[in-house]
């Protein structure tokens, strides 16, 4: 008898200890699977695309509508050589996962077609919403030149350190130019009669504009409708777009977030013609401070510049090149890492 109830005991032992470890076995598959399920939240792909604003391929009309030039000046641009990339993505809600999509191209937005064009990818991205970042650095010989740009374009940009390189026309009837009468050298042309601020005016009804511009700069972290980056979810390919505005060299400021209240005004790139020779270039507008164009007026607001002090014409257009990047279309990303804001007056700039 005392032999058949220690073999039961044995028995209820041993048949214990496997109910226990089967039990431990599920708890830990089970344990497995729902980590496994929480970490699990599927991959997906995104295809960067450069976009350029409408302006910058069908040019700025002169009649005067919302989004056009204010002053009678018709805007077309020739080139518009851009260097872009360096495209940064952060997982937000884990900095430490990112992905670099490091290639820069120097490219001609005028010819960029109106589809957008992908220039950049990333597959494998773990599901969740990432921050978007991106730069318009120097061109340097790393960078590569695109087939919309010409091989002098490309190694002037290059060994000048450029990040723009852009050429156009002003068009108007009765177009004229009104330099800073302490800067003009007339030569042997003849005053039309008409004054500006003192300064003799001169008729202009076109006037070429040639510059190359180093303004390098971060934009990021985007966003667009309040939402930040983009989202990845499980097999999603993503497009988004790098977007270049090529009217805020038009600007009569530096507005934060909306352009509604912006207005677009040419006669103060007109007046910087300081030879009459029909061509804006580079030296003159770094001849020119802003305090000498009538045109710089009380109609410019000029706080919030990425660049300060503006001594001259030609920090002016480099700022505004500096506020031109943004993010799906109309998205706004903050430049340099500081946000858009007009009463900032600190110098962003790496010079």
């Amino acid at each position: 008898m005392k032999k058949q109830i220690l073999k039961q005991e044995t028995k209820r032992k041993t048949l214990t200890k496997i109910v226990r470890n089967a039990v431990a076995i599920q708890l830990s598959v089970l344990v497995f699977m729902v980590t496994g399920c929480g970490d699990d939240t599927g991959t997906g792909s995104v295809t960067v695309q450069l976009t350029a604003e409408d302006v910058i391929v069908d040019g700025l009309a002169a009649d005067g509508a919302a989004g056009d030039i204010t002053d009678g000046w018709a805007v077309d641009f020739d080139k518009y050589i851009t260097t872009v990339g360096d495209v940064d993505m952060h997982l937000a809600t884990d900095d430490s996962i990112e992905a670099e999509l490091g290639d820069v191209f120097v490219v001609d937005l005028t010819e960029v077609p109106t589809s957008g064009l992908p220039l950049w990818s990333r597959e494998d991205l773990a599901g969740g919403r990432w921050e978007f970042n991106y730069a318009t650095p120097i061109a340097t010989s790393d960078s590569i030149r695109h087939s919309s740009v010409s091989e002098a374009d490309y190694d002037t940009a290059v060994e000048q350190g450029w990040t723009y390189l852009i050429e156009g026309t002003l068009d108007k009837a009765d177009g004229q130019s009104c330099p800073p009468a302490a800067l003009l050298v007339a030569g042997s042309k003849v005053a039309n009669g008409n004054t500006s601020g003192g300064n003799d005016c001169y008729d202009a009804t076109t006037i070429r504009f040639s510059f190359g511009a180093k303004a390098d700069t971060q934009f990021g972290p985007c966003e667009i409708d309040d939402l930040p980056g983009f989202a990845i979810s499980e097999d999603s390919q993503q497009t988004v777009a790098i977007a270049i505005h090529g009217d805020h060299l038009f600007f009569n400021g530096f507005p934060e977030g909306d352009e509604g209240g912006v207005s677009r005004l040419a006669q103060w790139l007109a007046d910087c013609d300081l030879n009459l020779d029909g061509e804006v270039t580079k030296e003159e507008l770094e001849a020119i401070a802003p305090a000498q164009l009538v045109e710089i007026d009380d109609r410019f607001q000029l706080g919030g510049s990425p660049i300060s002090p503006l001594n001259t014409m030609y920090d002016y257009v480099r700022a505004q090149l500096k506020t031109q990047g943004h993010f799906q279309g109309e998205g706004e990303c903050a430049i340099d890492g500081v946000e858009h804001d007009h009463g900032d007056d600190e110098d962003h700039d790496d010079e």
